[in-house]
């Protein structure tokens, strides 16, 4: 058994290990879709309620990925910035102000190797996601943010607003 440096509790490898070696055998996993999403919410909830940044406005970026050595793993980081993040693929960004109970969607991409294949086909994925993915690929920054400032650097817009978080209604696809 393996402790943490940083805390009096296992390493995320000994809990993994345990878990396969202590652990149901074959256990069949259906959509997962559902507990993704609410752990998803519940972990961004978390990261708003800590107020890391002394109840001034913070942007969160959320990656998620797959572990190499644990094939079964999905890793989720939450890294807080006062500043506007770059805009990376595999990432989801949110803008948070604490004082004021309000949050909003900044930007969703994908890793980059999905990118092509989700603009091949594009009719199957939301509009706005889509946009997304092809600024990114086009470097056009004024989407996620950025402007250029006097000397053709890009820089965080102050004038530039996020989305509020809304609910959309699916789009129905007639194939």
């Amino acid at each position: 058994m393996t402790k943490s440096q940083y805390g009096d509790r296992d390493t995320v490898g000994t809990i993994y290990r345990n878990a396969q070696l202590n652990g149901e055998k074959h256990v069949e996993v259906g959509d997962m879709c559902r507990e993704v999403m609410s752990s998803l919410v519940e972990d961004l909830n978390d990261t708003i309620r800590s107020n890391p940044h002394q109840d001034r406005p913070f942007f969160i970026t959320i990656h998620e990925s797959k572990d190499l050595q644990m094939r079964s793993c999905l890793r989720r980081r939450m890294l807080t910035t006062v500043y506007r993040p770059w805009p990376e693929d595999d990432t989801t960004v949110f803008w948070t102000d604490p004082k004021a109970c309000q949050t909003l969607f900044c930007w969703c991409l994908p890793h980059w190797s999905e990118m092509d294949n989700i603009l091949a086909n594009e009719n199957l994925y939301d509009h706005d996601y889509v946009t997304g993915i092809k600024a990114w690929k086009n470097y056009e920054l004024h989407f996620f943010g950025f402007c250029k400032d006097p000397m053709g650097n890009w820089i965080p817009n102050p004038a530039f607003k996020d989305k509020k978080l809304e609910v959309k209604k699916p789009s129905l696809i007639l194939l």
